[in-house]
Formats: C-alpha cells, structure tokens, sequence
C-alpha cells in the first residue's frame, strides 16, 4: 500500500474535522434534551468531553497538515528560481 500523498492526508484530516463538528453538535443537542427532560446528563456530558478534546486533535492535526504543505509549496517554488 502505497504511502498517501500530502493532499491526501489533508483531504482526509478536513473530513475528520468536518464530521467531528457534526458529532459534537449532536452530542450537545442530545446533552440538551437530556438535561431538559431531567435526565442524568453525567455519560453523555463525558462522551462529549471526549468529543471536544478529539476533535482538538483533527483541528491541530489539519493545521500543521496544512503548515506543512504551504511550506513544501513555498520551497518548491523557491527552488524553481
């Protein structure tokens, strides 16, 4: 298997983000529900702790995914001169 390519290593960080986000957002929602028919919010509020501190992850991870390709791209060009 061959090893992926930058772009594709992004592609696939900005999706986990992207779902993460949609994860995160239905976990609240649920939180939410929980909370306001009275139920016991404590597992759901700690899915969602781990939710949020995942997602921390992808969004540092995509960042220096992307630092990293800017870099390539600029030393790229530079070498062209």
């Amino acid at each position: 298997m061959a090893t992926p390519t930058i772009d594709e290593r992004r592609a696939l960080a900005r999706g986990h983000v992207e779902w993460g986000r949609v994860v995160i957002g239905r976990q609240q929602q649920y939180v939410k529900e929980l909370r306001e028919s009275g139920r016991d919010t404590e597992a759901a509020e700690k899915l969602l702790l781990v939710c949020e501190r995942t997602q921390k992850i992808f969004e540092r991870d995509l960042t220096e995914l992307e630092k990293h390709a800017s870099s390539t791209v600029h030393s790229s060009a530079n070498a062209s001169y």
